[in-house]
């Protein structure tokens, strides 16, 4: 069966969304549809490599590229990006007259790349990461109308689609993100992680991977240093040039000791950062609504694959995935909170070791392969009501 998956996003990207909906493709793949993925054909890309190769993914799938009109990072990003979105939407429309089968499946990350479809008879099946409540509410009204159904990352937005727009809870299902559990299933002790990174055996690592966007909470974790021991150290790896820049000169400038700024890595090599860390921090904030209710972190499951004990902020968006048996809550936006959870974990390394095994244990619900069965039953399911 052929299955079309939809996306404005830029591959490759260094954010989370881009290797998320190419695994999502490579899952249907295995599962036997006949895949294509549709994106912008990005002139202006800030990188330039094969995307499966920098996301580090099987080439069972086709990638076609569709002309957009790329002014990104020659206009400013208000200009640019609607620009290049209904460029892309205009040019989806004739590519689909001409190049897609009427009996393919359309499957969509975001509800403005449905606008060509509106008139479609193809079964159309969207994921829900970003929930969009107000500033394109009338597409939400018209697209949701033709979608068939809903894959939804949490019980939040399912709750909202239901309330706000009337979505029956058989055309959803709750299918948070998923890990590749293999990938952090590595061999190398702690200490030959840390030697293969050139860090530290001596010292306490409080590590956090991922971007270094204010929503993400990282601020907090930032002023935690100063609630730390002096053999304890923070880790962060990753984010984009800007804010790398701008938490190295904010290290500088206040003449932090115990931070390190490890700058953006590659993939393939967060496994050997979470081996070598002591402990691991999701410390996202309560001031962003999309942060307080409706993410659903792909860092949080690479954690609970990596079989380290972690903080997290006490979040509703947190507690859709984990509880008090698997992680060690703070109170978000309190650096003093973080750090005193880091310090109940260094002192009990028994009650460490069982919400850690829990947390592995749980976290094999989140596969790659058990997340993209979910959806094929219910892609399945949906059709067979039709």
């Amino acid at each position: 069966m052929k299955l079309i998956y939809i996306s404005h996003w830029r591959f490759p990207s260094e954010k989370t969304m881009s290797p998320l909906i190419m695994k999502t493709c490579e899952g249907f793949a295995r599962f036997g549809f006949d895949v294509e993925l549709w994106i912008p054909r990005r002139v202006h890309a800030v990188l330039k490599d094969d995307p499966f190769a920098y996301h580090a993914i099987e080439r069972i799938f086709s990638i076609r590229k569709i002309p957009v009109l790329d002014l990104m990072g020659i206009l400013p990003g208000k200009l640019a990006f609607p620009l290049l979105v209904g460029s892309f939407a205009v040019a989806l429309f004739f590519t689909a007259l001409f190049r897609m089968r009427k009996e393919a499946i359309l499957y969509f990350h975001d509800i403005r790349d449905t606008i060509p479809f509106f008139l479609s008879r193809n079964q159309k099946f969207l994921e829900v990461h970003d929930f969009y409540a107000s500033g394109i509410g009338w597409i939400n009204r018209a697209g949701f109308r033709r979608i068939m159904g809903f894959v939804v990352t949490n019980r939040f937005k399912m709750n909202e689609l239901a309330e706000r727009y009337g979505i029956s809870a058989r055309r959803m299902l709750h299918q948070p993100n998923a890990v590749d559990i293999l990938m952090f299933d590595i061999r190398e002790s702690q200490e030959k992680a840390r030697q293969i990174l050139n860090l530290p055996l001596e010292r306490k690592i409080i590590l956090y991977t991922g971007h270094l966007f204010g929503w993400k909470g990282v601020d907090a974790l930032f002023d935690a240093h100063q609630f730390l021991n002096k053999d304890e150290v923070i880790y962060f790896v990753g984010g984009t040039d800007e804010d790398i820049k701008k938490f190295k000169n904010k290290t500088e400038k206040l003449n932090v000791r115990n931070i390190v700024i490890a700058g953006r890595r590659p993939h393939a090599e967060i496994p050997l950062w979470l081996r070598a860390a002591d402990i691991v921090v999701l410390p996202n904030t309560a001031r962003d609504h999309a942060s307080k209710f409706e993410t659903s972190p792909v860092k949080l499951f690479e954690y609970m694959a990596s079989s380290r004990p972690i903080v997290a902020s006490d979040l509703p968006s947190i507690r859709n995935v984990v509880n008090d048996d698997t992680v060690w809550f703070a109170e978000p936006d309190d650096p003093r909170a973080i750090a005193e959870a880091i310090r109940r974990i260094f002192a009990d390394a028994q009650g460490a070791a069982r919400r850690v095994k829990t947390a592995r244990r749980e976290v094999l619900k989140y596969s790659w392969e058990n997340r993209t069965r979910a959806i094929v039953h219910f892609i399945q399911g949906v059709s067979s009501e039709t």
